[in-house]
């Protein structure tokens, strides 16, 4: 089965992703500042001029991503602009999704019937409300901007495969792996994710070291850096004395069982979920069956249904390993699953092409889209104000003290002082330990 007439082409591929992200997100335009995007954006200084963020090049963190604040804000466009420049970054890295999954599809022995996978694959991406974090919530750029330069090395790596070419393996890919890693540290996993694709594309893992071995230099030099660096370092020394190892292993075990069912069923996406910290594996035997499943069924597929194992590893890759040596305050985030839900779209993908018809799967692709979409834009209006997506959140999360707290803050941001009262208050008896709800109440008092 081949992809005949305007589907065959890449521009024709391009438009397509361009029309389901217009359709997606035009409503998360007129969405608001949200939560984060005060403190890294809105009240920082750092990010609001060109000699602030060139002053702040030698203590701060993430240049490249206050880079694109600073454009944003010195611009004309106002927050409009913010979200642009969101929708801009998502719309890459669905092409980049759509070329990744062209070439895993090309280096798979069922190449000649999986003609429809890598359109299907970046429309899934590209419409799944799980993205919503990272696009709408304009301080979510910090997931999908490094996304972008950690895709687009690893394509630039891929395509280079069998030819050599020592400008996209010696200059090029390493270039777009500083650029991730000035985005965001988490993409310091970069060297194992394109040892993970030759290994999963039937290449040999002592060979791709010898092509790759640039990354692993850049890799040593920035956990150098950041070890060094006062500002990265601060912030590693308080991640690790957060938790202990089993504990945030245990932790860490039910972040991934929380990220996949909201990647399954979008029906709850909450931008702070209440999940409970560990501090051993009791209580958590269901997360570590299912982690455990998780990798049998990796090793099961590795040969005969790669696509499977592949996309298991790499959620594997971005979800654990760097988290069970620094511990999250954050225990889970929508936004992580960016990266690393990519290659599960591809599987999803792979298997319907394999299982259905043409006409099927057309009909199954439509339908399992308009469903995405649909989830999305209703997402995009919680975004609308900071008290549209605080009420959202306290239903979902009705025990989290900070959610309460920041639902009360937006009500007194609106004048409404008998709602942010009973938020205060209510966030108080959750846990009498939360300083911003006892300082907001004592200063809504002094107000009135």
């Amino acid at each position: 089965m081949r992809l005949e007439g305007p589907l065959a082409s890449r521009p024709a591929a391009l438009a397509w992703l361009a029309c389901v992200v217009l359709a997606c997100y035009a409503n998360s335009l007129s969405g608001a500042f949200q939560f984060d995007d005060y403190k890294v954006i809105v009240d920082n200084p750092e990010v609001q001029s060109w000699a602030a963020w060139l002053a702040s090049l030698g203590h701060g963190i993430r240049p490249l991503l206050k880079l694109s604040y600073t454009l944003n804000w010195t611009s004309d466009l106002g927050l409009t602009g913010f979200h642009l420049v969101n929708l801009t970054v998502h719309l890459g890295n669905a092409w980049l999704v759509y070329l990744l999954a062209q070439t895993f599809s090309q280096s798979q022995a069922q190449r000649e019937g999986l003609a429809y996978v890598p359109l299907i694959t970046a429309l899934l991406f590209a419409a799944h409300p799980i993205q919503t974090e990272a696009v709408t919530y304009v301080c979510g750029r910090s997931s999908s901007l490094m996304t972008l330069f950690y895709l687009a090395g690893l394509m630039a790596c891929a395509s280079d495969r069998g030819q050599y070419n020592k400008s996209r393996l010696y200059l090029l890919t390493p270039l777009l792996f500083v650029a991730a890693l000035a985005v965001k540290e988490t993409a310091v996993t970069f060297p194992f994710a394109l040892l993970l694709w030759e290994l999963a594309c039937g290449g040999d893992w002592r060979s791709a070291i010898r092509r790759q071995w640039p990354n692993w230099v850049v890799l040593l030099c920035a956990a150098t850096f950041f070890l060094l660096n006062e500002a990265y370092g601060s912030q590693i020394q308080r991640s690790a004395a957060f938790n202990s190892v089993q504990g945030n292993a245990a932790t860490q075990l039910r972040a991934v069982a929380y990220l996949l069912r909201q990647w399954v069923l979008p029906l709850w996406l909450n931008i702070d979920p209440d999940l409970p910290l560990q501090r051993d594996f009791a209580g958590s035997a269901w997360p570590l069956m299912f982690f455990v499943f998780a990798m049998v069924l990796m090793l099961v597929c590795w040969r005969r249904r790669p696509w499977v194992g592949f996309a298991l590893a790499w959620l594997v890759l971005h979800l654990v390993p760097l988290y069970l040596l620094l511990p999250r305050l954050d225990i889970a985030n929508e936004r992580q699953m960016v990266l690393a839900a990519w290659p599960l779209y591809l599987a999803l993908a792979t298997e319907l092409e394999l299982g259905l018809e043409a006409r099927t799967l057309k009909i199954a692709s439509a339908a399992l889209l308009l469903t995405l979409g649909t989830l999305t834009v209703l997402r995009n209006q919680v975004y609308a104000s900071e008290i549209a997506l605080w009420q959202d959140t306290a239903e979902k999360s009705p025990h989290k003290a900070r959610v309460h707290n920041n639902l009360g803050y937006a009500y007194q941001l609106a004048q409404r002082d008998d709602d942010a009262r009973r938020e205060f208050t209510l966030a108080l008896q959750i846990d009498p330990q939360e300083v911003k709800a006892r300082y907001n109440l004592q200063r809504l008092a002094v107000h009135q």
